[in-house]
């Protein structure tokens, strides 16, 4: 399962807009860690003897804590946003790979391929310039400001909307090799193994990713804006 990182993201994106505080940021990835990978690592360890060799029963068990955390995460903040979105798709994603699969390695295997799909996602809206990351990033600077969608839609267009096209094709770039990533480790580790390390795997690179896309973007458009 290679869900979006969801605590970790919009603590990072919400700080892009304000000040970056590193212990906030630190505390998210430590959060998402617990919540996607060693709980449901646990749970699946504690599960699994219980249950038939193979069983994808223990897996759908362990799915439970990733969507745990999107929940409170929407109560926390009141917001169905763009990366509330892709997490939720990427549980349900897993969830319907495992009922369809009938069998843990294979569950794995096939759920590991969502990355993909996503990848493809963010790849088609950048080629018809329609760049996912400018609306999730207008949603955190502008929220549902009117006025401040317009300057924000205004700095982008001074930009030629070149920030945004380059920021998303790293991202769906990463996203591939996240799920090229997950899908050698479906095929390699035992199915408790995988649940903690490739979380671990996708909260790195999503950090690496907002860090970067974080700095880039406000450079690129404090420039645009100059201009």
């Amino acid at each position: 399962m290679s869900e979006v990182l969801v605590p970790a993201a919009e603590e990072a994106v919400v700080g892009s807009a304000q000040a970056f505080d590193a212990k906030t940021a630190m505390r998210s990835v430590g959060l998402s860690i617990f919540v996607n990978g060693v709980l449901p690592f646990a749970l699946y360890k504690i599960l699994a003897p219980h249950f038939p060799a193979g069983s994808v029963v223990p897996l759908l068990y362990a799915s439970a804590f990733p969507l745990l955390g999107l929940t409170f995460g929407f109560i926390r903040t009141r917001v169905v946003d763009a990366i509330a979105i892709f997490a939720l798709f990427g549980i349900v994603y897993s969830v319907a790979t495992m009922l369809l699969a009938g069998e843990v390695r294979l569950a794995l295997i096939l759920g590991s391929t969502q990355g993909f799909l996503i990848a493809g996602v963010f790849f088609v809206s950048a080629l018809i310039r329609r760049p996912i990351l400018f609306f999730m990033v207008r949603q955190f600077v502008a929220g549902n400001d009117l006025e401040r969608r317009a300057r924000f839609a205004a700095v982008d267009e001074a930009d030629g909307g070149r920030t945004f096209f380059t920021a998303t094709m790293v991202w769906a770039v990463g996203i591939m090799v996240l799920g090229a990533t997950a899908l050698g480790l479906a095929l390699t580790l035992a199915p408790a193994t995988y649940l903690l390390v490739n979380n671990i795997v996708n909260t790195a690179v999503n950090v690496i990713l907002l860090v970067w896309t974080v700095r880039f973007v406000r450079g690129r458009l404090a420039l645009a804006a100059g201009n």
